[in-house]
C-alpha cells in the first residue's frame, strides 16, 4: 500500500462526512444513502457473510467464543475475508476460518459488496478510521473495544451510525449478563435507598510485564518462525494517523504500552468493568473525572501499571476505578447505596459442576443505621440475593441477531459513546494531571469546572 495512496483514501472518507462536527453531524443526505443502499437486506434464510479486519489475539478469542460456535449451532454465517497488515496473521487467519479471501488492505474488503458485516480487531487509534470507512460502505461493524481513541471520534461515530442505520456493536464485558440487568432493574426500584458510589477493578500481574508479549507471536503465543520485516508488514497502514515513526516490532507487538496507540490499564481493561457497572446503574455521561498512578514496578513502558480514576455524574454519585498491573488480586463490582451495599460474587458451584458462563449472584445488605428502611423495602430482609437462570447471549450473538432483525444491539454506540467519554477523560486526566469534564450538548472537553453544590443547614 503506498501512503500516498493511502492519504487520499483517508481525505475521501472524511470528505464523505464532511457534515460531521463537533458540536453535531449532519451527514449529506447522498452519503447516508449510498450507506443504506450499499447493504443488502437479509432474508430469514440468508447467510451473513462476514469479514474481519485485523487477525491478532482477540480477533482468535472472537472466533473461539462467538463465531466458531454460532457457525457450527447455526450455520447462518460465512467468513468471507480476512485482512491483516502482517502476513504472517493472514496466512493463520485463512487456515483458522477457511475463508474465501485474504488480504492485507482493509479498504479492499469494505469494496467488496458480497460482505454484510465486518469485525474489527486492531489497535485503539486504528478503530475510529477503519470503523467509519466500513458503515460508510454500507456494513454492519462489530467493533473491540475500547469504541474509540479519543471523545471526539466517539461523538463523531454516533453520528454517522445513526444517520446510516448501521447496527454497530461494541465489543465489552457486561451489558449482556442477565444478572446485570436483574440487578439494574433492582437497583433503579430504590431498594437500596439512594446510590452513592460504586467500585470497580480489573487487576493482573506477570511476571514479564503486562504486554510484553513475545515478538513475533500473538499474545502470548511465540511464533518463532514467524518473519517480521518491513517487506511482509505494512508499517504505514499500521500506524495510520499515529506520529509517524521507524518500523519497530516492539511498537508493533506491545503498542498497548505506548500512548501513540492506547490508553493502558484504562481501555485495555477499565473500560470492560466501567460497562459493566453502568449496566446496574445506568449510563450517563460523566461530569468531573480525575486519575491517579504511575510506573511503580514495570518500567519500560509509557501508560502507567498502576492506576485509578474517580468518575462523577449528574446524578449525584461517583464510581471509582483501579487498575493494577503489578498485583493480580480484584475486588467484585460493589455499589454502595446509603440503605445498603450491593456486591456481584461468583455463583456458589455445586461439586463437580462448573460456574455457569455470565452467572453469578448480586448479594445486597442492609446498612445498620438503615435496616429498618432496608427491610421495609425488601419483603423484611436484611440481606437480599439476586440470581437467574436466564442464559447469557453473547455480544457476537446479540451482533449478528440484530443485522438480521436490525433492532439496535445491546452494546450500542452511544452508550459506547458514553463510556468512552468516562474512560478518555481519564486519561487525558492522568496524563495532564488535573481534574476534566464533559460537555454533552457542546461535546467540549471542560478544562474549567463548576463548584460543587452545597447545602447550607438552617440558622436558627
Amino acid at each position: 500500500m503506498k501512503p500516498s495512496t493511502r492519504r487520499q483514501f483517508l481525505g475521501q472518507t472524511a470528505g464523505t462526512v464532511a457534515g460531521v462536527t463537533l458540536a453535531g453531524a449532519v451527514l449529506p443526505t447522498d452519503a447516508a444513502q449510498t450507506a443504506r443502499s450499499a447493504s443488502r437486506v437479509l432474508g430469514a434464510n440468508d447467510r451473513i457473510r462476514l469479514g474481519f479486519i485485523g487477525c491478532g489475539m482477540q480477533f482468535q478469542d472472537l472466533l473461539r467464543r462467538g463465531f466458531f460456535p454460532r457457525r457450527d449451532r447455526q450455520g447462518d454465517i460465512d467468513f468471507v475475508e480476512v485482512c491483516d497488515v502482517w502476513q504472517p496473521r493472514v496466512d493463520n487467519a485463512k487456515t483458522k476460518t477457511g475463508a474465501e479471501r485474504a488480504g492485507r488492505d482493509y479498504r479492499a474488503l469494505l469494496a467488496r459488496p458480497d460482505i454484510d458485516g465486518v469485525v474489527i480487531v486492531v489497535p485503539d487509534h486504528l478503530h475510529y478510521t477503519i470503523a467509519r470507512a466500513a458503515v460508510l460502505a454500507g456494513k454492519d461493524v462489530y467493533l473491540e473495544k475500547p469504541m474509540t481513541y479519543t471523545i471526539d471520534e466517539a461523538a463523531k461515530l454516533q453520528d454517522v451510525v445513526q444517520q446510516t442505520g448501521r447496527m454497530l456493536q461494541v465489543g465489552g464485558s457486561g451489558l449482556n449478563s442477565p444478572l446485570h440487568q436483574a440487578l439494574h432493574q433492582y437497583v433503579q426500584a430504590g431498594k437500596m435507598g439512594k446510590v452513592v458510589w460504586g467500585f470497580i477493578s480489573y487487576n493482573r500481574n506477570t511476571t514479564e510485564g503486562m504486554w510484553d508479549y513475545p515478538m513475533p507471536g500473538i499474545g502470548s503465543e511465540a511464533w518463532p518462525d514467524a518473519p517480521v520485516t518491513s517487506e511482509n508488514l505494512d508499517w504505514q497502514a499500521w500506524l495510520g494517523g499515529a506520529r509517524k515513526r521507524p518500523f519497530s516490532k516492539e511498537r508493533y507487538f506491545r503498542w498497548r504500552k505506548y500512548w501513540d496507540y492506547s490508553g493502558g490499564n484504562a481501555t485495555d481493561l477499565l473500560f470492560h468493568r466501567l460497562g459493566a457497572l453502568s449496566a446496574i446503574v445506568g449510563f450517563d455521561f460523566p461530569t468531573r473525572v480525575v486519575s491517579a498512578g504511575g510506573i511503580y514496578v514495570q518500567k519500560n513502558r509509557q501508560v502507567p501499571d498502576t492506576y485509578m480514576t474517580t468518575v462523577e455524574y449528574p446524578k449525584a454519585y461517583c464510581f471509582n476505578m483501579v487498575s493494577c498491573m503489578a498485583n493480580a488480586d480484584s475486588a467484585p463490582i460493589t455499589v454502595y447505596g446509603n440503605w445498603g451495599t450491593l456486591q456481584v460474587l461468583p455463583s456458589v458451584r455445586q461439586p463437580g459442576q462448573p460456574a455457569p458462563r455470565g452467572g453469578g449472584r448480586g448479594v445486597i445488605t442492609a446498612e445498620r443505621t438503615f435496616e429498618k428502611q432496608f427491610k421495609e423495602a425488601n419483603d423484611g430482609k436484611t440481606q437480599v440475593e439476586i440470581t437467574t437462570e436466564t442464559p447469557m447471549e453473547d455480544l457476537v450473538d446479540n451482533w449478528l441477531n440484530s443485522m438480521r432483525s436490525r433492532q439496535t444491539p445491546i452494546y450500542d454506540v452511544a452508550k459506547g459513546y458514553q463510556v468512552t467519554v468516562a474512560i478518555q477523560l481519564g486519561v487525558q486526566s492522568y496524563k495532564e494531571g488535573r481534574a476534566l469534564g464533559y460537555d454533552p450538548k457542546s461535546r467540549r472537553i471542560l478544562t474549567e469546572l463548576p463548584g460543587r453544590p452545597e447545602y447550607p443547614p438552617q440558622e436558627s
